[in-house]
């Protein structure tokens, strides 16, 4: 038996189970068109749906615009998503800082674009895939400046169930 069948077996024998993510799963036709920051967003949507899952007044709160724009001590990855799921919708906020237009501009497809023209290419050629991945479709969108632009995009459950059915 070969190393790596051992370590499956053992995987196997104490019942721990590896879920893959949309990382290891970027080469699939599904995640194909997705850039490494639409999947960095979904998996953040995805830990959002977790924590509400743990408390569903996670997040319920307006975000501090301040955070979302201050890569040291701000929001991690300068992203806040706000809990209004009882109305079947999330606010994804995503702050932008340097880091965020160096990567933007270094894709050709933005390379001659102001920031607010990139930000608004990002929001409706990318997004409308991230909500797709989460049955969410795009109710409305925008962004506005507060030590760097900030943008945000609200998702609306297409066929809302319950809390439950965001997984």
């Amino acid at each position: 038996m070969n190393l790596q069948e051992q370590i499956s077996r053992i995987k196997l024998m104490m019942g721990v189970i590896f879920e893959e993510n949309r990382f290891q799963k970027m080469g699939e036709d599904k995640y194909k068109s997705c850039y490494m920051s639409d999947i960095t967003r979904m998996e953040i949507i995805d830990m959002f749906f977790s924590k509400v899952k743990e408390n569903p007044d996670y997040h319920k709160e307006k975000p501090d615009f301040d955070l979302l724009t201050d890569d040291w001590d701000g929001y991690d990855d300068q992203v806040y998503i706000q809990n209004k799921l009882e109305d079947d919708t999330i606010i994804f906020y995503e702050g932008w800082v340097d880091s965020c237009w160096s990567a933007a501009y270094n894709k050709p497809q933005y390379e001659n674009m102001s920031e607010e023209e990139i930000i608004e290419s990002i929001i409706t050629n990318r997004f409308p895939r991230i909500g797709e991945e989460f049955n969410m479709t795009i109710q409305e969108y925008g962004y506005f400046y507060k030590n760097g632009y900030i943008m945000y995009v609200v998702f609306k459950k297409m066929n809302p169930l319950s809390t439950e059915d965001y997984k």
